[in-house]
Formats: structure tokens, sequence, C-alpha cells
């Protein structure tokens, strides 16, 4: 049994860092889309001064392998999902009009390669809108099991188009499978 722990959507690596710094005993996985946020990422790991092993991604966390439009706007509202409105907090909304083609990486296929079921697997989640394609994937192939706790940050209320009864259905779903703690 390993212990695994993966940050999706890892941005500037401070969240990764403290968690390298509570788990010595993990391996660690960063996944990141924007290739700009990669070097503060490692800067966050150097600064760990941890000896366990840390993979850093660039790479956007979503349903199949390939390219993904990552729309750009504030480094903690970037999202690969159209219609996402940025609240007021953000110094600026996201800029749909000039799209970055970054690579897409299959997270489920990507995660039944890298855990097994014996495996203890912890889940950071800050994806921007693109845990609901990505979880119900996971739920419909069955890797959602590998997890065994998921921290999440939901984006559902920034997404005037999303429903809040889809949102509470999927909660309720990947909760049957694995421990999720909301996140923020």
């Amino acid at each position: 049994m390993r212990n695994i722990f993966i940050d999706c959507g890892a941005n500037l690596g401070i969240v990764l860092s403290r968690f390298i710094q509570d788990l010595p005993d993990y391996t660690f996985y960063a996944l990141e889309p924007n290739a700009e946020l990669i070097p503060f990422i490692h800067d966050q790991v150097a600064r760990a001064q941890s000896k366990a092993p840390v993979e850093i991604l660039n790479s956007a966390v979503w349903t199949h392998d390939g390219t993904i439009d990552l729309y750009l706007g504030h480094h903690e509202s970037s999202t690969v999902m159209p219609g996402k409105v940025v609240p007021p907090v953000y110094d600026q909304q996201i800029d749909y009009d000039m799209p970055v083609a970054v690579p897409a990486l299959h997270f489920s296929a990507w995660l039944r390669r890298t855990a097994t079921p014996d495996d203890h697997v912890v889940v950071k989640m800050d994806i921007e809108g693109a845990e609901y394609p990505v979880l119900a994937k996971m739920l419909a192939d069955g890797t959602i099991g590998l997890i065994s706790t998921l921290y999440i940050e939901w984006h559902y209320d920034r997404f005037p188009a999303m429903r809040q009864a889809d949102h509470d259905s999927l909660l309720a779903a990947v909760s049957a499978h694995t421990d999720v703690r909301e996140w923020d």
C-alpha cells in the first residue's frame, strides 16, 4: 500500500507545500494547466524541503487526453469551462476571447495507471468547474472508488446555467464512494 496525494489545480503550489510538510510519507502529484504557474509550484516544493517524491504535471484535469482551451483570468479563476462568472473580489474577469491551448489529462485513466485499490489516495480538487464532468466520468468508469478522501472546492455558484439539483445529485453520488470534504 502506498500513500498518494494528488493536487488537481495546484495553482501556485502553496496548498501542495502545506500537504508535503504534513504528510511526509506520501508520494505527491501536482497537476496545473497554466504553464506560467509551474515555476511557482517548483519554488513551493523546494521550500517544503521534503524528501517526498513530487511529480509536477503541466496538464488540465479532464475527461480525455489531448488539448483543451484554458480561459485565463485571475490566477485563481482560470478555467477550461465556458460560462463561468467570476466573483467581484477578483480584479479581472475571464477572457473568453483569447483561450490558450493546454495539455489535457484523462484523469480517470491516469489515476487507474497511478494508483491501486490498496493505495490510500487523497485528492485536493480545485479545478474551477471542471470537477463536474471529471467526477461524472469517474463515477461512470468506477475510478472514483480509488480516492480515499476528496478535498474539493465546488464551483456551481459561478455557473449561472448550472442547477443546484444537478450539483446536489453529483455530490451525493460522489459521497457514496469516498469521503468528501469541502475545500475553499
